[in-house]
């Protein structure tokens, strides 16, 4: 039998109860047998230093243990609250990062003390999670259940092992304790701390069952097999994000594992590298970034053979490239045929970095090797990449290896034009969901041209890069000529759609609060607040901005007529004076929905109703108007029934909408004549299809995103191209520079129906990066460099 929502929220609050309540206890005893474990390990320690730094680390922990104990609990509150807050709300922690979250970019900036808290910080979440992996597990499956959840989210508890993480690193930091102590705690109390959240997972668990929650389903998530057979559309294209990014040790974004082997690497490279992964450390790729080594590489490296070896490894591919590009000359697309039967080269380019390696005259050099072959790797294996750009990439490695062993700014700069050129290809790539997309073959044209270029041996400077880089994006350029007016007209109507629909919800405020206001009526109320005060809203920018339009306030004066003209107590005793400014004001109406290109006969329902209160005002017996005696069902159906505390949306002119392709609503059973605005505050109509909706569930689009938009019936690769500056609009541009433009609402309601998906939200060369880091943690982690041990 299913628990009640309050139930499950009453379980669910207890269980944080109770775990807020054994937190004092669990680091009473975490410090307490820290204490014996350090003791111990002292004992049996022979060397004077060691023994003399246990033995420090034993007094400054006995120093701070009841510090510790009595802010623990709070530490871990607050780290909770920062956890269940909305995403957009919650404030990174730069002193626990995971494997999933360290950056390259973030690592430039990183100081050496942040690079050693960030591997003692992963180093501590790897041991305490396979410590309490188990019942993790059974807590993770009830709680799921507690919070709302159909399957188990182990992200959502806010319980997690990663959270006690965060909350002890925070702690142990703000203590007043030498780094080394600090190492000593958590080499020797990371185990201690697992087994302790072991047990308190445990315990959780049991109060669940005790309670009748039942235990939420795990998902299958495909292996990333399955994910590459996949094909681009409506049965799922590479959309799901948060599925690329779930092993800590694994790809970031699905990256190795889609079964694509480049010509020019055979399936075994990756092994025959493994040896040699192990000299990249965060500390030592930190050092890279920030200059540590660039004096090592005054001296060029170009080890003797290094061009006959590339020669030999482009012997095959090189007169393939140059026979695909004449196919792509003559008839304008490649030929799937000619691609298939290129053969591969014998050598693996593992034979070449271990060459260069060996030769290298620095350790900066060698470290260069090594990141810009784990580079090139995942971004040549990425299946969000189509296989001929990400054999290209892979036919461009040498060319990225001599730069990277004689320019240390490609690691560093972003502009550097090297990387510029990877960014710009791989970005441009993600517009094509297959090979027959349109363009695609105009795409690979403009891309066969340089390949070639980058296999010459001169191929190892910025300039050359640059010119590359110049002649590409003039190649694209002329081939979407025409897209920038159309954008451009588009982002346009949608910037003065936001503004006038923002000042549109204050003038609804002022008008619902002015004394003369008649309230009762809901279609007058619903015209007075909507397209009225979208029509005040364009007087008044028009007015602000100095552009040609009405006369000063007229319009405001208009509204001010039909206020008096509504209150019958006023209009019964100055029948005249109301027979003479009806034929102006009516003009005044239509000449203000004119000016804002509202459609008249969406306003009809409006003006019978504004006729019957004028009719009734005129009769020799004066009576107030019940607009309630009117069918309400009717009512409804014509305006949806909005009042000043019903949900918003907002309004587009038929040009605007027509100029920026704004996508409406779904269809829904009604269907409003006009309303007011702020859409944020808006949830998917209810009279729509329904939407399996997880409580708290939401996904934030960042812009240059890639998805697959479903319209008119056909599946279209989009680039979410721009947000308004209020986050109400968002803009996704299509091939041939089509614009696709939608509310915030509307867009989490196709997200959430599967019929927006999303391909990417993070470039394919900053995820190669990334990945390289998450690298240079995991060999931190696992003891790789001795600097780097706890």
């Amino acid at each position: 039998m299913s628990k009640s929502p309050q139930a499950l929220t009453a379980a669910y609050q207890a269980c944080l109860n109770e775990a807020f309540r054994q937190c004092p206890l669990l680091i009473s005893r975490w410090c307490s047998k820290l204490v014996d474990a350090l003791y111990e390990r002292s004992m049996f320690v022979s060397e004077s230093s060691e023994k003399r730094q246990l033995q420090d680390a034993i007094s400054a922990l006995k120093k701070n243990q009841s510090v510790i104990e009595q802010g623990f609990a709070t530490v871990l509150t607050n780290a909770i609250a920062d956890d269940t807050k909305p995403a957009v709300a919650k404030k990174a922690d730069k002193t626990s990062r995971s494997f999933s979250s360290l950056s390259f970019d973030d690592l430039e900036l990183m100081g050496d003390n942040q690079v050693q808290e960030t591997v003692d910080s992963a180093r501590l979440l790897q041991i305490v999670s396979l410590a309490c992996e188990a019942g993790l597990a059974g807590l993770s499956a009830r709680l799921s259940t507690a919070q709302g959840f159909s399957s188990v989210k182990a992200d959502k508890n806010p319980l997690r092992p990663e959270i006690f993480c965060q909350a002890l690193m925070k702690q142990l930091q703000d203590l007043p304790a030498d780094n080394l102590a600090r190492s000593r705690w958590l080499m020797h109390g990371a185990q201690l701390m697992g087994r302790e959240l072991q047990s308190l997972y445990v315990l959780l668990s049991d109060q669940l069952t005790e309670q009748g929650i039942a235990p939420a389903a795990y998902g299958v998530i495909p292996s990333h097999a399955d994910k590459t057979a996949r094909p681009a559309g409506p049965s799922g294209p590479w959309h799901d994000q948060a599925g690329l990014m779930d092993a800590p040790g694994g790809p970031a974004s699905g990256y190795g594992h889609s079964g694509f082997v480049p010509v020019g690497r055979a399936p075994g490279a990756a092994q025959a590298r493994s040896g040699n992964d192990a000299l990249l450390t965060l500390d030592h790729l930190h050092r890279l970034l920030v200059g540590d080594y660039d004096e090592s590489f005054k001296e060029s490296l170009l080890p003797s053979g290094f061009e006959q070896m590339a020669q030999q490894e482009f012997s095959h591919t090189v007169p393939a490239a140059m026979d695909v590009l004449a196919e792509l000359k003559e008839k304008g697309i490649a030929s799937s045929r000619a691609k298939r039967a290129r053969v591969a080269p014998p050598l693996p380019l593992a034979q070449m970095r271990a060459q260069l390696k060996t030769e290298a005259k620095s350790l900066g050099q060698s470290l260069a090797i090594e990141v810009v072959g784990l580079m090139i790797e995942q971004m040549a294996s990425d299946p969000r990449l189509l296989a001929p750009v990400r054999q290209i990439i892979a036919d461009a490695e040498p060319a990225f290896l001599r730069l990277g062993v004689n320019d240390p700014r490609f690691f560093s700069d972003k502009n550097h034009p090297a990387r510029r050129l990877l960014e710009v290809i791989t970005a441009k790539s993600l517009a094509y969901s297959s090979e027959n997309a349109a363009g695609f073959s105009g795409f690979m044209q403009d891309l066969q041209d340089i390949a070639p270029l980058l296999t010459e041996e001169h191929a190892s400077d910025a300039q050359h890069f640059a010119t590359l880089l110049k002649t590409f994006e003039t190649s694209q350029a002329l081939r979407s000529s025409g897209n920038n007016e159309s954008q451009s007209l588009a982002v346009q109507a949608l910037l003065q759609a936001e503004q006038r629909n923002l000042l549109a919800e204050k003038i609804a405020a002022e008008i619902r609060a002015r004394p003369d206001f008649v309230s009762g009526n809901r279609v007058v109320t619903a015209f007075l607040t909507g397209p009225w005060a979208q029509v005040m809203a364009r007087e008044r920018l028009s007015g602000e901005h100095g552009g040609p339009g009405t006369k000063k306030a007229e319009f405001s004066l208009t509204l001010g007529e039909m206020l008096w003209s509504l209150d019958p107590a006023q209009t019964s005793r100055h029948r005249k004076r109301l027979v003479k400014i009806i034929p102006g004001m009516l003009e005044g109406i239509r000449a203000g929905l004119l000016s804002i290109d509202y459609p008249l006969a969406d306003s009809k329902q409006f003006f019978d109703e504004l006729m019957q209160v004028h009719q009734a005002a005129l009769k020799a017996e004066p009576a107030p108007v019940d607009s309630r005696s009117r069918s309400r069902q009717d009512l409804d159906e014509a305006f949806d029934a909005n009042d000043e505390t019903t949900r918003k949306k907002p309004w587009l002119a038929p040009k605007e909408a027509q100029n920026s392709g704004f996508m409406d609503d779904l269809p829904a059973t009604t269907k409003p004549g006009f309303e007011a605005t702020r859409p944020e505050e808006r949830e998917p109509a209810a009279t729509a299809a329904p939407v399996r909706r997880e409580p708290g569930e939401g996904v934030e689009l960042r812009l240059g995103a890639w998805v697959e938009l479903l319209h008119d019936t056909q599946w279209l690769r989009a680039q979410l191209t721009w947000i308004s500056p209020y986050n109400t609009l968002y803009m996704f541009t299509s091939e041939g520079g089509r614009t696709h433009s939608m509310t915030g609402p509307l867009l989490q309601y196709l997200l959430l129906q599967e019929l927006v998906k999303v391909i990417s939200q993070q470039g394919v060369l900053d995820g190669a990066l990334d990945n390289v880091a998450r690298t240079a943690m995991r060999n931190s982690v696992s003891g790789a460099d001795g600097s780097s041990r706890l």
